[in-house]
């Protein structure tokens, strides 16, 4: 691909100083769409929502925006305090964008689980229930101290099914219901769903 030295937004002509979508930007318009489409992809989240293939669009937006923003912020020479604030708005904005996509649809369910800890020094054992499962994870009640990145075991107390998981999050509350939100290591579809369905009846 060559590189062009000029925006390819008709009648700019000012240097390019990132990629959106194999399209060449300058600066402020690079910055001008990257709030447009944040601005857009916001509402339709809080809107009818979004489908599969529009979430790994975002996805992919929210990555290449977030890499640019953050190479010409460290890197301009010439950069303002405002197109510097503007800048870390965009990485900010697009994070948050990018916390509340999901892989995959959210069913609730209360199926109950043994969760396992062999942490060194501090192994434990819980029989709960999940709250939340995804195709590649669950918010599952949990009393004990699991902290982000922990790998643990999660066993399916109706078919006695395992596998491990990585806890993404601990959000205590005030009823001392502490949930988790687990990712499942090398596993799918450990509910045994069919996600095509829920993903519909959404």
């Amino acid at each position: 691909m060559i590189k062009l030295e000029k925006c390819g937004v008709a009648e700019c002509g000012r240097p390019v100083a990132a990629w959106l979508d194999g399209g060449a930007l300058c600066r402020g318009h690079f910055i001008s769409d990257c709030y447009s489409r944040l601005d857009h992809y916001e509402e339709v989240r809080k809107g009818p929502g979004l489908s599969a293939a529009d979430t790994e669009s975002v996805r992919r937006f929210i990555k290449e925006c977030t890499r640019q923003a953050d190479e010409i912020e460290h890197n301009a020479k010439d950069l303002d305090n405002l197109d510097r604030a503007k800048l870390l708005h965009i990485i900010l904005s697009a994070s948050e964008l990018g916390r509340h996509l999901r892989r995959s649809p959210r069913k609730a369910a209360a199926i109950p689980v043994r969760l396992s800890s062999e942490r060194l020094g501090g192994a434990w054992e819980e029989d709960t229930e999940t709250v939340l499962v995804s195709r590649y994870g669950a918010l599952v009640r949990c009393k004990h101290g699991a902290k982000a990145g922990e790998t643990i075991q999660v066993m399916r107390a109706d078919t006695g099914e395992q596998a491990l998981a990585r806890v993404a999050w601990q959000r205590p509350n005030e009823y001392d219901d502490t949930r988790i939100g687990v990712e499942f290591v090398g596993c799918e579809n450990f509910w045994g769903l069919d996600w095509g369905a829920v993903e519909e009846a959404r």
